[in-house]
């Protein structure tokens, strides 16, 4: 399968999505998504309202939940960690859930950029879950913070 890059908020962020996945419409300049041919499978990312630092990860990544528990039909958490993706932290949040009679399977990341929320969403069908679980984890491991990737350039060299 091939993949394309795409550098998102000023060439900051980077990520690789499947080419067969292509840029759908967004009316916000803080949003991305894309959308399959077939339109059962969904990536979205946006940056969050909310201020974000790893020691507060957890707490907000528990509201998160809370308000998916509340909010989303028929909601069903499957797996809920915190990871290392690119020397960052993120929480992720598995879970299933049920709009119109459909069955989705949602994988939710929610890390800091710019000590600002950045949320990444990914959905597929849930009977489709199976066949995409290895190109959501190429998704995700492709996320590089790029800026924060320079400073930790800057750092090294200075102390050196």
């Amino acid at each position: 399968m091939l993949y394309k890059k795409y550098r998102l908020y000023g060439e900051g962020v980077e990520i690789m999505i499947p080419s067969d996945i292509r840029p759908s419409e967004s009316f916000l300049s803080s949003q991305n998504s894309w959308l399959s041919k077939d339109k059962k499978t969904v990536i979205h990312i946006s940056r969050g309202g909310a201020d974000l630092t790893e020691e507060n990860l957890n707490n907000q990544l528990n509201e998160y939940y809370k308000g998916f528990h509340r909010d989303v039909c028929h909601f069903k958490c499957r797996h809920i960690i915190r990871r290392t993706i690119n020397r960052r932290v993120f929480g992720e949040i598995q879970y299933t859930s049920c709009v119109t009679g459909y069955h989705f399977y949602n994988v939710f990341l929610l890390g800091s950029y710019q000590g600002r929320e950045l949320v990444i969403t990914i959905q597929c069908m849930e009977n489709q879950w199976a066949s995409n679980k290895h190109i959501f984890e190429n998704i995700i491991d492709s996320i590089r913070i790029l800026k924060r990737q320079q400073d930790d350039m800057e750092d090294t060299r200075h102390a050196g």
